[in-house]
């Protein structure tokens, strides 16, 4: 393609849109880009240095324009079920290659339904969850198979994701997002059942598949010997998962099986922890589907362009076992950084995953992709490059 710009980033004078935006200014010094959005004098303000693209999401012609003039569109702008079609649709008819940080199954869904054999016909990678959701889980599992292939000769029959060890802040738009999630399923009941359907972002989401549910309760696991406990990004990370091994053609295998939880020590006290988050995720969720508890629970959290300080972003850090299995045979397979998994974390994800499809030689066909269906090594070797672990360990 030839364009204006090999990246934009949209919504880039909001909070998570700036950490990207700073972590592409110092990450790639050849790279051709811009920052946009609605507010001028707010992205001004930023200082970047860079073009600014000035247009409302929600403007289809404007969107076009920025979609046209540039290899890729890099988006924070959310809740993404309100502002986020538009560029989507945008990026999908000009072959433009997209990634969000978009943890919204409902909206994937209908972007999947809208727009994915456009895109394959005009060459555009559209690649939703490109954060801290839901990268360590996709190419986390992809990657554990590229090792247990290379050891063992076959593909593990089934993987869990154990999310550990963490510690990091919310933002108001990631809150945003998860009210308008839980707003559209108290208003429509397709909503909710697609919710509930854990192949929701397969290609048939009705399609035979192996029994599968989200974990409810605690349990316990004897390989780590560590109890297990719901983790609450399940929801989302496991249909990117299963619909990134469809879209590849069900490589490890039909029956493949993929599950995720999280972690807290095998001792009193990390069961006392395990007691206190189920009972803490239960009452979350009762509120959730609760209007009136929403809006108080709305009033109390950060509010769009709010989040953690710079001092809990970098003091933040997360670590996530895998651990795969196939008859008798195990690897423990590790992915891991020291920064704040939503946000420090998160931008270099995002921002990796920009320049990946801008400047990498990616051979993946276009459609509404996963983040290792569309790019796999390159951009494994892109986060190792920026500190990120992924290892086998043992």
């Amino acid at each position: 393609m030839t364009r204006d710009y090999d990246l934009v980033v949209f919504g880039a004078s909001g909070f998570t849109g700036k950490l990207v935006a700073e972590y592409i200014k110092h990450a790639e010094a050849k790279v051709s880009w811009a920052i946009a959005g609605r507010n001028q004098a707010k992205l001004d303000a930023l200082g970047l240095g860079v073009p600014i693209l000035v247009g409302d999401a929600l403007d289809r012609a404007a969107v076009d324009t920025i979609a046209r003039r540039t290899k890729v569109v890099c988006t924070t702008a959310g809740p993404f079920a309100k502002y986020g079609s538009e560029l989507v649709a945008a990026c999908a008819d000009a072959g433009t290659h997209y990634c969000d940080l978009t943890g919204e199954v409902q909206w994937m869904r209908r972007m999947i339904d809208a727009h994915h054999e456009r895109a394959r016909a005009t060459g555009a990678r559209i690649v939703h969850a490109s954060g801290f959701d839901s990268i360590p889980s996709d190419l986390g599992t992809w990657a554990l198979q590229q090792e247990f292939i290379a050891r063992f000769g076959r593909p593990a029959s089934s993987v869990t994701a154990v999310f550990g060890e963490t510690s990091g802040g919310l933002s108001g738009g990631t809150i945003a997002s998860a009210l308008q999630t839980m707003t559209e399923a108290e208003n429509d009941p397709a909503v909710r059942a697609l919710l509930g359907n854990p192949y929701a972002l397969d290609p048939d989401p009705h399609a035979p598949r192996p029994q599968v549910r989200d974990e409810v309760s605690i349990g316990w696991d004897s390989r780590l010997k560590m109890f297990t406990v719901p983790f609450v990004m399940a929801q989302v990370n496991t249909r990117v998962v299963r619909r990134g091994h469809a879209l590849a053609g069900f490589p490890w295998g039909p029956d493949f099986r993929y599950r995720e939880v999280m972690s807290t020590p095998g001792s009193a006290r990390g069961l006392a922890m395990a007691v206190g988050i189920t009972g803490g995720l239960g009452a979350l969720a009762f509120a959730m589907k609760r209007r009136r508890l929403r809006e108080l629970l709305a009033k109390r959290a950060p509010h769009p362009g709010e989040g953690p300080s710079p001092e809990v972003r970098e003091h933040g850090h997360w670590k996530t076992r895998f651990v795969g299995e196939a008859g008798g045979e195990r690897l423990l397979y590790v992915a891991s950084d020291r920064a704040d998994p939503g946000y420090g974390s998160t931008a270099k994800m995002l921002g990796e995953a920009a320049l990946c499809l801008a400047r990498d030689p990616l051979t993946s066909e276009g459609g509404v992709l996963t983040p290792a269906v569309a790019m796999g090594q390159h951009l494994l070797d892109r986060l190792r490059r920026a500190g990120l672990t992924f290892g086998a360990a043992g």
